[in-house]
């Protein structure tokens, strides 16, 4: 009888164990070699481009990006691509670590000799200016047919070159700014801008 009761048990906490997990997998996000891919774009992200010159679109979207701080990379008609990005200084982001902050000052003793003793104590001050680290975001924007799709990344790196943050930076309140801009380009008449 306590045989049977362990087996049960047994299958028991083995078929709660597999729910958990086949819970769990049911609630994790695509993998990046899925159809989906690991940076799935949002709805703003992507919307129907409209009929229209398509070397039209081409320069609004340059002019829209550029209006916001980035710089254009790359165009390509062919395809319909504009590439831009946007560096940005991210202040005390880099003196997280220090000690000292942004002053450079660092310094040694040192106690020692061959033939006899010495003794001897460096100072120095520096670092040079402008070491905040860089947050860079690049966009592409590209209308291959009928819909347009908008892609941004964003890398975070020290003065040094060093990697800080990586992630991708698609937030839906940008698409949606940047197609109104390109909208408002293309038809100035309707939203009484001049271009």
């Amino acid at each position: 009888m306590n045989d049977l009761r362990y087996r049960l048990g047994c299958w028991a906490a083995m078929c709660v164990g597999l729910g958990v997990l086949s819970g769990c997998q049911a609630m994790s996000a695509p993998e990046p070699t899925s159809a989906m891919g690991g940076n799935a774009l949002p709805a703003a992200c992507r919307w129907p481009a409209g009929s229209g010159d398509p070397l039209a679109r081409l320069r609004a979207t340059r002019d829209a990006l550029e209006s916001q701080g980035y710089a254009i990379l790359d165009t390509d008609a062919t395809l319909g691509l504009v590439s831009a990005e946007r560096k940005t200084a991210q202040p005390g982001l880099g003196a997280v670590n220090s000690p000292f902050g942004r002053s450079g000052f660092w310094g040694g003793f040192g106690l020692g000799g061959r033939n006899g003793y010495s003794l001897g104590v460096f100072q120095n001050f520096g670092g040079g200016y402008n070491t905040d680290p860089v947050q860079i975001e690049r966009v592409s924007v590209v209308t291959p047919e009928k819909t347009t799709l908008v892609d941004r990344d964003s890398v975070v790196v020290d003065y040094n070159g060093y990697l800080i943050d990586a992630r991708s930076y698609n937030q839906p309140s940008f698409c949606q700014q940047l197609r109104q801009d390109i909208e408002s380009r293309l038809n100035p008449s309707a939203t009484g801008v001049t271009p």
